[in-house]
C-alpha cells in the first residue's frame, strides 16, 4: 500500500479528479482504478462486490447504511458504491408455480430493473447424515458444492449429539442445481488444539427438489432510483404458471405528512421513528441469502415540531430517513405523556441523495 505519512504531507488524487462523490438515488459507481482504497460512506450508500455464483452485487462487510470508515482492496471491476435507496433491490419468492420448462421473463413495472429467474435445483430441507462421524468438540462447517453460474448457493449447519454429527439443518435451499450437491464437512479450527479432540468421518447426502418451479428471483441491475411505490413483479413464458413475487425496496423516508395531528401533546418536538414492515408473507423456498438478507435496515430519526398539542409537517426535520424494504410502521414519541388524541402520520417513501469520500491510498 502507497500510505502517505509525515508532517506536511498531504494525500494525492493520484489522477483521479476528485475524492467526494455524490450519489443520487439508484446511482452506483465503480471503484476503479485497481488499488486499495480508504472509503468512508454516507448514511445511504453502502460497498458492494460483484457475486459471480447468482450474477448479483452484495453489500460488503456488515452491509449497513451507517456511514463509517473502511479500508479495502478493489481490482476496479468488480467493486463498487451502490446508493440503492429508492430502488427495487429483490423479491420475496411467495409462490413458485409449476409446470416450468424454462425460465420465465420476469419485470417489475416501469423500474427497468433486470431480472433472472430460476427453474428447478433446490436442495431439499431433508439432509441425510450417512455418517455422524467421532470426536467432534464443536460442529464442524458445512459446506455444499456452489451451483453452475446463475445459481443460489445452498448453506447450512451442523448440529452434534454426544461427539458426532447427528444433523444438518438447510439455512438456504439454493437455486439451479444440475445434480444433488457434495456436501462437505470442515473441523472447527479449534480442534486438535489445546487438548481439544478433533473430529472426523462425518458424512451427508441431500437431493433436489423444485422441479418445474421457479426457485430463485434474482435482481441482476436494481434499474431506476426515485421509486416511491412498490412495483408489481410480473412472470411471463416458460411454459409454467403461478408464480409470484413481492418487491423487495431499498427505501427510506423523505417526507411525511400528519393525517391526525393529534391533541395534547406537550413540548415544542416530538420524534417520529418507523418499524420496517416487510412482508409476512412465507417465501416458497427458504433463501434467505437472496430474499430477507438483501438489505440492512435502519429506523429514522425526525424531529416533528408540535403545534397547539399536535404533530404538523411544518418545519420538520428529517436527521436520518433510515433505511427500509417496504412501507414501515410509523412510532410517535412524545415529549410527555399527556397524549389524548394519538396522532397519525404517512410516509412518503422515496430515495436519497447521498454524499460519499473516496481515497485511493
Amino acid at each position: 500500500m502507497g500510505l502517505f505519512s509525515g508532517s506536511g504531507v498531504l494525500p494525492s488524487l493520484k489522477g483521479v479528479a476528485t475524492n467526494v462523490i455524490n450519489l443520487q438515488s439508484g446511482q452506483v459507481q465503480l471503484i476503479s482504478p485497481a488499488g486499495w482504497y480508504m472509503v468512508n460512506t454516507g448514511l445511504y450508500t453502502t460497498v458492494q462486490q460483484y457475486d459471480p455464483i447468482t450474477g448479483i452485487w452484495r453489500n460488503v462487510g456488515n452491509g449497513d447504511h451507517q456511514g463509517g470508515v473502511r479500508y479495502i482492496y478493489s481490482d476496479g471491476v468488480n467493486y463498487r458504491l451502490a446508493n440503492q435507496t429508492g430502488a427495487v433491490v429483490g423479491a420475496l419468492l411467495t409462490a413458485a408455480g409449476s409446470g416450468y420448462t424454462s425460465a420465465p421473463t420476469v419485470s417489475a413495472g416501469t423500474t427497468g430493473s433486470i431480472w433472472k429467474a430460476v427453474v428447478g435445483g433446490a436442495v431439499s430441507t431433508t439432509v441425510t447424515v450417512t455418517n455422524g462421524g467421532s470426536n467432534y468438540t464443536y460442529p464442524p462447517i458445512v459446506q455444499f458444492a456452489a451451483p453452475p453460474a446463475g445459481g443460489v448457493q445452498a448453506t447450512g449447519y451442523a448440529t452434534l449429539s454426544g461427539s458426532a454429527v447427528s444433523s444438518v439443518t438447510v439455512t438456504n435451499q439454493g437455486a439451479g442445481y444440475a445434480s444433488a450437491p457434495t456436501i462437505v464437512f470442515i473441523n472447527d479450527p479449534r480442534e486438535g488444539v489445546n487438548g481439544v479432540t478433533q473430529g472426523y468421518n462425518a458424512a451427508a447426502t441431500c437431493v433436489l427438489t423444485g422441479a418445474g418451479t421457479v426457485t430463485a428471483l434474482l435482481c441482476l441491475d436494481h434499474g431506476q432510483g426515485g421509486q416511491t411505490s412498490v412495483p408489481s413483479i410480473s412472470f411471463a413464458g416458460g411454459g409454467g404458471s403461478g408464480a409470484t413475487a413481492t418487491a423487495i425496496m431499498n427505501w427510506s423516508i423523505t417526507a411525511y405528512a400528519a393525517g391526525t395531528a393529534g391533541a395534547g401533546l406537550s413540548g415544542s418536538i416530538a420524534q417520529i421513528t418507523a418499524e420496517d414492515a416487510f412482508p409476512t408473507t412465507a417465501a416458497a423456498y427458504t433463501n434467505t441469502y437472496t430474499q430477507s438478507g438483501l438489505v440492512k435496515t435502519r429506523n429514522a430519526n425526525i424531529k416533528a415540531p408540535i403545534s397547539s398539542g399536535g404533530i404538523t409537517a411544518t418545519g420538520a426535520v428529517i436527521y436520518d430517513g433510515g433505511v427500509y424494504t417496504s412501507s414501515p410502521t410509523p412510532v410517535v414519541i412524545p415529549t410527555a405523556s399527556v397524549v389524548t388524541t394519538a396522532p397519525v402520520v404517512t410516509f412518503t417513501m422515496g430515495g436519497q441523495s447521498d454524499v460519499n469520500y473516496l481515497t485511493q491510498v
